[in-house]
Order: structure tokens, then sequence, then C-alpha cells
């Protein structure tokens, strides 16, 4: 058992009997989330108040900092900040509700959070017990259905403001909650909720609540949202959420040159927050979500550079089986992928596809997407032989077997004739079966015509489609598809030369006219921008200049500031210990002469560090072959330390598979974060640093990383990589 004077959270009552190593002694709920001290981070919601019954005035700025990163969806840190306010105040119930509010998305976890804080009850004000019942009445176990418990809930907080009309905060949550409901209860009316943002922002004009305009607006009508776009990221310049979201509004506005602003600075903030803070990218919900969205925009300026630049950096982020991973979607490594490709294929850069498409992001789960990227890449570089073999290799793809059916839709009866969609697999054999056809001299009109026919309804963008029927001459058809290609840059470059090609001059320059309109950021060395020189213009200078707005609010003068714009792994602390002969050593000892993979582990007793400590003494011939040093850290002595060859099942002369250091000081265990502040007690750790002493990957958890062959290859990928 631990001692109980490095437990403050909470009461001894409250304690869990026996906790595994690395375990909360508070209970499961305390097990995941931060589990490092807080700092106070500039622009975490400047403008928020919401006093509490503390004596201690860090608990209450820690607190307050923990709402205002409630308010920009920042789940991770807000947890943190309110953790950090019950560790300076253990006696504070409001520190375990604010806990409850950042596991929004985790019932389990939040109801965990909520009965620490209805436990302390007793010493809340009145107040404070009204918030605190709001959560107690929305998890309360009882038949009432989703759409009831969001119905009781939006009341509990209509009654909070009612009660006290002066309450911002108050009316920000009950803003927030009519919005997070609306999947069960329906806004009836997005202006009666407008009403009250008003109100917000008459008494606190840079409140940020702005980021609920913004939702509420989000799939209506944008428009709305401006002011609050123009205003968001400055509420809470720290919060990379707070930058984003305006990107959302200017997006839907077709004002791409401000959604790209938008979404850069919540980059670069996240970039600089997961640096300073040893985070890896994927363990923020929402930054891939950002960095995708931020791809797809240059891409509608035309900055393919930027673009291009911004997916590879995706796909290079470190991965991690539980948040990042190629067949894992809405992660870096899938959407960088999937965005490259498309990047790459929307301005036809057809020698760097080819490329892309031999190298290993290819993938199981994927081929289907890269073998139709490779055909397209070899049909335009008019190689036959690598066309051929993409369709060989699709056709061969094995599907994957059918999942079981859910009760709801196994027994449903197919409709009568109704026809079998194809699926990806068979639209992407089908174009490749088309261009073969193009390719092949021996290859008659009428059986491409044919093919071309057969992918009417289907996923091709109509731009293609259009060429294809262009390479058959006929005219008309490009014609009708060019005409009703989508609005934006690539669309009208793509219907200005259809139509050209077509015999619709008058139409062309049409088209070309709203080309230059968009025109003013795009990547010059383009092969479509050199088209277009060529065919509409005197000179490379066509392009109209960038539009001026009055409405996109105050912004930094200097981007840069705000963090880099590529994710790049921090420099690892440099840590001391003991060898097994009690010779002080340091990390840097190792990672001067190799990349080194360093496990922390919590003793020979630790039954799952053992595991640990088998599956990589197993696999260490492998990391030796690559290059890749391993070396055990633990917080036992020397001579305890040496136990551990009796779990490895060595023979009595056989040298242990690596090195063992201790650290019973813990002050390794310390700086590299596997120590959790709250409790103050070791966590377990997996740390990867090369011979820069950068801090390439790593896993901090409640339990060991045991997954030797996963990380093997992704060190060596990693490694790979260049800087």
């Amino acid at each position: 058992m631990r001692p109980l004077l490095l437990l403050p959270l909470l009461s001894l009552s409250a304690l869990a009997a026996d906790p595994l190593p690395g375990h909360s002694a508070h209970g499961e709920t305390f097990n995941e989330g931060p589990r490092q001290a807080a700092v106070l981070i500039p622009g975490c919601g400047d403008a928020v108040k919401f006093p509490i019954s503390t004596k201690n005035p860090d608990a209450q700025k820690f607190f307050t900092q923990g709402i205002g990163q409630l308010h920009g969806f920042w789940y991770y840190e807000s947890e943190r900040s309110f953790r950090q306010a019950a560790a300076l105040d253990p006696e504070c119930p409001m520190a375990y509700w604010g806990m409850a509010m950042a596991n929004v998305n985790n019932e389990k976890r939040a109801k965990g959070f909520l009965d620490k804080a209805v436990k302390l009850k007793d010493r809340a004000n009145a107040r404070e017990k009204q918030w605190i019942a709001v959560l107690e009445n929305l998890y309360k176990d009882d038949k009432r259905d989703k759409k009831q418990r969001q119905l009781d809930c939006i009341r509990d907080f209509e009654t909070l403001v009612q009660d006290d009309p002066k309450d911002i905060e108050a009316k920000a949550f009950l803003v927030w909650r009519i919005w997070f409901g609306k999947g069960d209860v329906p806004i009836s009316s997005a202006q009666v909720v407008d009403a009250m943002l008003d109100q917000i922002f008459a008494a606190v004009p840079n409140h940020p609540a702005h980021h609920y305009r913004i939702h509420l607006w989000d799939d209506r009508k944008p428009i709305r949202a401006v002011t609050s776009a123009a205003q968001c990221g400055q509420a809470s310049p720290g919060i990379a959420h707070m930058w984003h979201m305006p990107g959302h509004t200017f997006s839907k506005l077709k004002r791409f040159d401000d959604a790209v602003w938008q979404q850069e600075a919540s980059t670069r903030v996240d970039h600089a927050y997961m640096i300073r803070s040893y985070i890896l990218p994927d363990q923020i919900h929402n930054y891939a979500h950002n960095e995708e969205w931020l791809v797809r925009n240059f891409n509608e300026l035309g900055r393919v550079k930027d673009a291009l630049g911004l997916a590879k950096s995706l796909i290079a982020n470190p991965r991690h089986p539980s948040n990042n991973t190629l067949d894992k979607s809405g992660t870096s490594a899938s959407y960088g992928r999937t965005r490259l490709i498309e990047t790459l294929t929307k301005w036809e850069l057809w020698e760097d596809l080819k490329a892309f498409t031999a190298t290993p992001a290819g993938h199981p789960g994927h081929d289907i997407t890269r073998l139709r990227a490779a055909g397209l890449a070899a049909y335009h570089l008019n190689d036959l032989k690598a066309l051929s073999e993409a369709l060989k290799a699709l056709e061969a793809i094995t599907p994957p077997k059918p999942t079981e059916k859910s009760d709801k839709t196994k027994d449903t009866p197919k409709k009568a004739n109704e026809p079998k969609k194809p699926d990806d697999k068979a639209k992407a054999i089908s174009e490749l079966k088309l261009l073969v056809a193009f390719l092949t001299p021996k290859a008659g009109k009428d059986s491409k015509t044919k093919l071309l026919e057969a992918l009417k309804d289907s996923d091709i963008p109509k731009d293609r489609l259009a060429r294809y029927w262009l390479k058959l001459n006929d005219k008309t058809k490009a014609a009708e598809l060019a005409k009703n290609l989508p609005q934006d840059l690539a669309g009208y470059i793509a219907k200005a030369e259809i139509l050209h090609a077509a015999g619709k001059t008058d139409e062309a320059k049409e088209a070309f006219e709203e080309v230059k309109k968009l025109a003013f950021a795009m990547d010059r060395d383009l092969p479509a921008f050199k088209r277009l020189t060529t065919t509409f213009a005197q000179d490379a200078n066509w392009p109209a200049a960038a539009p001026k707005r009055t409405d996109s609010g105050i912004r930094p003068a200097d981007l840069g500031q705000l963090g880099p714009m590529h994710w790049h792994p921090p420099v690892a602390p440099v840590f001391e210990a003991l060898d097994l002969d009690a010779k002080p050593v340091k990390s840097s000892d190792f990672t001067s002469k190799k990349p080194t993979l360093f496990m922390f582990y919590l003793g020979h007793e630790c039954g799952h560090c053992v595991e640990q400590m088998q599956a990589f003494a197993k696999a260490a011939a492998d990391f030796e072959k690559a290059g890749i040093q391993l070396v055990g850290v633990t917080i036992e002595p020397s001579p305890v330390a040496k136990n551990l060859r009796s779990k490895l099942n060595l023979k009595k002369d056989q040298p242990l598979p690596f090195p063992i250091l201790c650290d019973s000081s813990l002050e390794a265990f310390k700086k590299v974060r596997a120590y959790d502040d709250f409790e103050k007690d070791t966590l377990h750790a997996t740390v990867l640093i090369d011979t820069k002493g950068n801090q390439r990957w790593q896993d901090i958890s409640y339990t060991p990383f045991t997954d030797a062959k996963f990380i093997l290859e992704e060190a060596k990928r990693l490694l790979s990589l260049k800087d």
C-alpha cells in the first residue's frame, strides 16, 4: 500500500484498496486522463469569472482556467486544470464537478467524478449545490429516455439563469447545453438562443461563448456568426480549437483565405502546446479534424505546396495503436494519406502521385485507394504497363468478410429488383478498365464508349468524366458536364478548359473570369496555371488581387509567434540513474550512440511490468538489428532490481537482454513525466529518444506499453523520416 500522506486529493475513506502499480488510489475513474500537474496557460478565456468557495487563490485560478477550457472544448487540459484545483483544495466539490463536465463525452468517467463532488456537497455553498444538482439530475439512474434527460438538463440550466440573471456562466452553459443536446431535442428557434448570446456579449464582449454562436449557426446560416468568428480565437488565444471554429464559418461562406488563416492559427497553437507539454498530436481529439480541413482549404486557394506539406506532416506524425493508425478514420495518419492523394490527383501532379503510391504508405486496408491512384498516375504518364499492373492488383484484392448485421438491419427484406450498388473496388476497377482501353491502340471507340457510359453514376468527379468524353471527341457530353461543375477555383478551371476544348469559346472566357477572381493565392508552377496562362492570358500576372476584408477581426501580425506550422518532436529531458553496479549514468550516454527506447517500469513485483519486460526481452534481438537500444529503468535499488532475472527465466550465466537502470529517488521518472503529480506516485512510461536528443514517441499511462512489435515498426518509421 502506498504511503497515505502522498494522497492529497480525497479523504482516506475514498481510497481504493491496494491499487495496482500505476493505478490511481481513487479508483478507475482517475486512472485515465492527465496525471501531471497543470500550469496556468495564458489566453484560456481571460474574461471568464466563476468564483467558488475555496480559500486557496491558486485553486480558484485553476478552476477558472478549467471553465475557460470547457468553453473551448479543450477537455483534456480542462480536466487537468480541475485536477490541479482539487490537489490544491482537496475539499472543493466544484473541482470534481468540473472534472465531470470535462468528460461530457465519457459518461462513465463523468459519473465517477460527479460521485466525488456529491460526497463533498456539504462543503459547497447554496449556488454550488445547484450546479452540482444539474449533473446529479442528468446522470441519475432512472427510466427517462435521452430526450427527456436533455430537456431536464436544459431546464435545470434555465433555473440557474432564472435564480441569478447576472450569472454569465449560467447563461453560457445554458446556450452550450441547448446546442449540445440538439440531436435529441432539436433547437426550435436559433434566434432565441442567439438573443441570450447577445446578453452575454453585452455584459462581457470577449467572452468565449463566441464559440457557441459559431456552432449555433454553423449548419443553418453561417453569416450570422461572422462577428463572433472575428472574435472567437482572440477571446481564448491559448486554445487552438477557438481559432479553428471561425474556419467553419469562413469556409461555408467561401472566404477560404480567412478560413485558412484561422485554421493555420489553430494548428500553430496546437503544435506549440504539444511540443512544450510532451503531448502526441492525436491525443487532442479535434487536432486531426482541423488539420485535414486546413489541407482542403489550402486546395480551395490553389496553395498546393502548403497542402502537400501539411498532408505529409500528418502522415509523419507519431502513431499509437489507441489513437493514430492508418486504419483508424479521423486520425493524422488516415487523413494525411487521404488528403495527400486527393491533392496530387486534383492538381495533376502525376509523377509525385506515382512516387507516393509506391511507398509503404500503401496499406492492406487502403489498397483500393492506393491502386486506383497509381492507375490514374500511370494513365496520365502514358504508362500502360504500370496501369495494367495496378488494375491486376486491384482485381486480386480479396473483399473483407461481411460483418454480422445489426438487429435493426439483418432481417430487413431487400426490395424487389433493387439494383446492387457497386462497391469501392468495383468502381475503381471500372475506371481503370476504361483507362487501359484509352491507352490500348487496338481498343475500339464503341468499347470505350460502353465502358465510359457505365461510369455515369459512379463516384468519379464530373470534371474527370468530362475530360474522358473529350478523349472520345464527344464535345457535347463534355460541355454538358462542365456546365455543372462546383463553383470553386478547381471547378472553374476545369470548366474553362473543358468548354474551350469543346469549342464553347465565349463560355470558356466567362469561366476564366471567375478563375481570375479566385486564383489570387494559387501556386504559379502548377500545370493548370501554366495551361491557363497559355490559353487565356498574355502573361502570368492574370490573377486578381487578394480580397480586402474589414470584418475578419484584429489578428496577430505574425502567425509564427503562435507556434510552428508542423509538429516536431520536443527535446527530451536528460535524466540520471544508477546502473546495476550503482554507478551513475545519464540517458545521453545511451542516446548519443544510438536511438534508445527507455522502458520505465515499477519493479519486478508488478505483474504488468514483468509482462512488458518479457515482451521486449523476446524482441531485443530485433531492436538490436534495427539499431535501437533498449534500456529498462526501475524504481528499485540495484540489489532488488537484479531479481528481474528470475522473471525473465534467464539461465545462470545468461546476461540481461538490455541494461537496467535504477531510480529509487524517482528523479528520472519525474523528468520524463512518468509520475502522477497529484497523487505523488509513479506511472509506467515507454519513451523513444533519437541520437539528436529528440523525444520521438512516448506512452505514459497507468498500464505499461507491451506491444513490442508495434513500437519496433513505429520506431523504424519515425527514425527513417528526414528532419
